[in-house]
């Protein structure tokens, strides 16, 4: 099968075969692919080994069709759901430009991910399943990195915190699209790049600009809509966005609901900021309930954003997920703490909360949470007793029912994870530390290597393994804290809930703190997920920024109260 140059047909004719190809269960016949490696490794020869770094794979249906989507239709925005093979569907569709003469030293391309993606799973796929290009994984200072672009390469991996030019009050720096700047970059890929949602962040100028210059151009996101519809708009707008939405307040005016907010702000020539003045402003509360135009905004948005969730994908085992909720009293240690913290709220709210400010209230409410995951996260010291029913419950199960078991530990605040990490040393179980104390790249992945293959039994990571990674070795993960954002707790249980997963069923033992602030998170997390509902028509497996004075009524009574409390 001949591959043609897409970038030879018309927008028309590219908007056709992107609405086409989402309708087909596969692509058949699918071509040979030189540059991309499907056969088992010696070791395992004749069968593949989908676990083993050195054997390719076959692309299951849904790969050959996502693959087939990104090639010959708009730019546009890859978002299936974790876990699914993104980023094999990427490097095959970088085989396939090889193949057609569309890469090549004269038209190179450029994916700009999460640092922890540079290695895992970029550096390591890429490896495995396109060894034949000529690839670089930009890292390290700035003067290795200008050596490395300077070089003969054809794909390189860039990490999103080095891409856009910095600045600070001591030194600036230029960013990696300075040193791309000259180099004959055609094709781009921006993946999981959290900076997209704003579009006053260096990195979303930084890959709108380059975008300006390749003639193809791929966004990936599992989750690109989290609270607000206007992130989602953010994050298409290098791959033709603003061509099918319009412009930023076009968009938000038809499709954005909005309510008048009075809120506090440091009064204009008060260099202390010691007083402040009441300015009203707009506040996006999500999507529109008016169906028609939530029938338009979809057809809008079809021909370039491909998403397809697990019930969708037909030719993948991906495991089920169970959500087990874990209600814990405080032990009285805790308890005291956090009646004292609830007193102090009480008080500010009676004598006015609404003068509370935004920082004062997150402050109070990252207090509760560090109560409730445990009082290492205040305190100085080695861990005392009875300062965590939360990690009291770990233990006991890993000692207990989990025994036997690989378990992913997410922990927020490091100090608990300090406290967890002591406990399982005095109990002797083998445990890897994932968090951002962890720089060298050679120990992150010989840490990953170790859990992996089973000689560690247990993972306890922070936001770090939020993205990126590939912990389907656990069928266990235990939430000590939440992220109150209902994408992002899909993105962490994503990290066990995937594909090539041996496990029918995974479980996400979510711990929560009884008659504390956290009694409104689920219920909380549930609201957050209604936009994703309209704009998707989908549900989440697992469940409007909140005011400063909303913030407070969690820590005092569990629940939010509503937007005008």
């Amino acid at each position: 099968m001949t591959l043609p140059d897409a970038a030879c047909l018309s927008y028309e004719q590219r908007e056709a075969a992107s609405l086409r190809i989402k309708t087909l269960r596969d692509i058949m016949p699918w071509p040979d692919l030189e540059w991309f490696n499907s056969a088992p490794c010696p070791r395992h020869a004749p069968d593949l080994d989908p676990l083993c770094m050195a054997c390719g794979i076959v692309l299951r249906r849904h790969q050959r069709v996502g693959a087939t989507w990104m090639y010959l239709g708009l730019p546009g925005l890859l978002s299936d759901t974790v876990g699914s093979g993104k980023t094999a569907q990427a490097i095959a569709v970088l085989a396939m430009y090889k193949q057609a003469g569309t890469l090549s030293l004269d038209q190179r391309a450029v994916i700009v991910c999460k640092p922890a993606a540079l290695h895992d799973p970029w550096g390591d796929q890429l490896r495995r399943l396109a060894p034949g290009l000529k690839v670089i994984i930009a890292d390290g200072t700035p003067p290795k990195r200008r050596r490395l672009y300077a070089g003969d390469w054809e794909v390189a991996v860039v990490s999103e915190r080095t891409f856009a030019p910095a600045s600070g009050a001591k030194a600036s720096r230029p960013g990696d699209v300075d040193f791309l700047a000259g180099r004959p970059v055609d094709i781009l890929f921006y993946d999981d790049t959290d900076a997209m949602r704003s579009v006053g962040s260096r990195t979303y100028r930084a890959i709108c600009a380059l975008a300006g210059q390749c003639s193809r151009v791929h966004g990936m996101h599992a989750t690109p809509l989290q609270k607000r519809l206007m992130e989602l708009w953010a994050f298409t707008q290098p791959v033709g966005g603003r061509k099918r939405l319009g412009s930023e307040s076009r968009c938000r005016q038809r499709y954005v609901t909005q309510t008048r907010k009075t809120i506090l702000v440091p009064r204009r020539g008060d260099p202390a900021g010691k007083s402040r003045e009441r300015r009203t402003i707009w506040v996006d509360n999500g999507m529109v309930r008016n169906p028609d135009l939530v029938a338009e905004f979809r057809r809008a948005i079809a021909p370039i954003v491909l998403r397809r969730t697990a019930k969708d994908l037909d030719d993948v085992a991906m495991p089920e997920i169970q959500v087990n909720p874990v209600f814990l009293d405080l032990l009285p240690r805790q308890r005291r703490r956090y009646e004292e913290l609830r007193e102090g709220v009480l008080r500010r709210l009676k004598a006015g909360g609404e003068e509370v400010t935004y920082t004062v209230a997150a402050a109070a409410f990252t207090r509760g949470q560090q109560i409730c995951g445990g009082l290492a996260a205040l305190d100085e010291g080695p861990e005392a007793p009875g300062s965590s029913v939360k990690l009291d419950w770990v233990m006991d199960a890993l000692t207990g029912d989990l025994a036997e078991e690989q378990v992913v530990c997410f922990v927020y605040h490091q100090g608990n994870v300090e406290a967890l990490s002591a406990r399982l040393r005095a109990e002797k179980i083998p445990h890897v530390l994932m968090w951002s104390r962890m720089t060298d790249k050679l120990r992150r992945k010989r840490r990953l290597d170790l859990f992996r293959e089973g000689r560690a039994r247990v993972l306890v990571g922070t936001t770090t393994i939020e993205a990126s990674l590939n912990l389907q070795a656990a069928r266990h993960m235990i939430g000590v804290d939440t992220i109150l954002n209902p994408a992002r707790m899909t993105q962490l249980t994503g990290r066990i809930r995937r594909q090539g997963s041996r496990y029918p069923t995974v479980f996400f033992h979510h711990l929560l703190a009884r008659g504390t602030q956290e009694d409104g998170y689920l219920p909380l997390l549930r609201r957050e997920q209604e936009v994703a509902d309209i704009v998707w028509d989908e549900k989440s497996d697992i469940f409007t920024a909140l005011t400063p004075r909303q913030l407070m009524r969690m820590i005092a009574e569990g629940r939010p109260g509503s937007a005008a409390a």
